[in-house]
């Protein structure tokens, strides 16, 4: 069976840059209470800190389960294909498409994923979590379109 994972060195890296501006937040928060700086100043300091906390702190928490769950997208064979511990009869998929607006469920946070549409009228959906990167995020698409219409071929 080949399986296609998220890459460790992508959830690393997107996890480094969350904690780069959970820092600087901290730090927008720190400078505004002890600076020397007009009221107005230090409120929107405040207010940009704790905005860019809780949404890159979100994200970083939904790194960390990734980084230490299993990063397994999905499996295929000439036959089936796995997705989450469900397997599907090529057969059965209909087609694969985009979309990008998918909840992941983890802290209400919405990310682009492929779907595999079953003929049954069921939807799989394989989130990306953001951390697919720019390159192989069409190569993944082109391997699962491959996949299913290599099987509607036979």
């Amino acid at each position: 069976m080949n399986i296609v994972k998220y890459r460790t060195s992508t959830i690393i890296g997107r996890l480094l840059v969350c904690a780069l501006f959970i820092f600087s937040g901290l730090a927008l928060i720190l400078a505004s209470i002890y600076l020397e700086a007009p009221t107005v100043r230090k409120v929107f300091s405040v207010a940009a800190g704790i905005l860019g906390i809780l949404f890159f702190g979100r994200m970083a928490i939904m790194l960390i389960f990734l980084l230490f769950n299993n990063k397994k997208m999905f499996g295929y064979d000439r036959e089936n294909i796995t997705v989450r511990d469900k397997t599907f009869k090529l057969d059965s998929v209909k087609n694969v498409e985009e979309q990008n607006d998918i909840k992941t469920g983890y802290l209400g946070i919405r990310t682009p994923a492929f779907v595999l549409n079953i003929k049954s009228g069921e939807s799989i959906y394989i989130p990306t979590y953001y951390v697919v990167s720019k390159k192989d995020y069409p190569i993944i698409h082109k391997t699962l379109k491959a996949i299913v219409s290599d099987r509607k071929k036979r």
